[in-house]
């Protein structure tokens, strides 16, 4: 994702209305992106290809293909993307390479209050119900690992004063072949004008010191460490801290 800024501003998007209509969105013009990838919002037709990316960079920022960690993908979707391209698909963005495949994505909230309130209403059932038919005896360690993450949760507390200082949230993943491109700092400049564009002064995201190819991204992106969080999120690398990074934006 390391790469120089991308665009300034909020990019033209073209065809919004089709967001409504379930059909693939317009493409986003961009005028300083010289890569392979196109840029689009998110429709609910693409939980599929975010679902993909968001497994194969899910551990730690790594792929977790073959590590026996959470094989349940289903189940590591629902928890981590696919809230977004069905409840907020206007505050999300995805690269999509020539032949239309997903190859990286920023989701987000502008209200991670109201965001946190919706996923439990929404998602939840929908992960309980996951977790109790099929996980649980099927995929036995992404159940194990669905319980130790509510464990990490409870004890990483609220983050309520967080929330009141940087109401927007955001998760940008690209899959390994696209990270050098441009294409992360395009995904983060288009999310960004969005929570300005609703007048959100702040956005928050959530990572691992162990994710190092990120790390310095989202500092040279004007991203702030505002909270460390221990234990770390996954049962075989708890002294992975997890990072709360901050940015407060000019006009938002």
């Amino acid at each position: 994702m390391a790469g120089f800024r991308g665009v300034s501003g909020f990019a033209r998007v073209v065809g919004v209305a089709a967001l409504t209509r379930r059909k693939p969105p317009g493409l986003v013009d961009m005028k300083n992106y010289s890569g392979s990838l196109l840029f689009r919002p998110v429709g609910r037709d693409d939980a599929a290809g975010i679902a993909h990316v968001c497994y194969h960079t899910g551990y730690n920022g790594e792929d977790l293909e073959g590590g026996g960690r959470f094989d349940d993908r289903r189940l590591f979707a629902l928890l981590f993307a696919l809230y977004y391209p069905v409840y907020e698909p206007e505050n999300a963005f995805v690269a999509v390479d020539a032949d239309g495949r997903i190859a990286g994505y920023v989701l987000g909230t502008t209200d991670s209050r109201a965001q946190a309130r919706r996923f439990r209403r929404r998602m939840i059932p929908r992960i309980l119900l996951r977790a109790l038919a099929v996980s649980w005896w099927r995929y036995p360690e992404s159940f194990r690992a669905l319980v130790h993450f509510g464990r990490v949760s409870a004890a990483h507390g609220a983050m309520e004063d967080v929330f009141e200082r940087y109401p927007a949230h955001l998760h940008i993943n690209l899959l390994a072949g696209h990270q050098r491109g441009g294409a992360g700092p395009v995904l983060l400049d288009l999310f960004e004008a969005r929570v300005r564009a609703a007048g959100i002064g702040g956005i928050h995201l959530s990572t691992s010191e162990r994710n190092v190819k990120a790390l310095p991204f989202y500092r040279k992106h004007g991203y702030a460490l505002e909270r460390i969080l221990a234990p770390g999120l996954w049962p075989d690398a708890p002294e992975a801290r997890g990072l709360v990074f901050a940015k407060r934006l000019a006009g938002g």
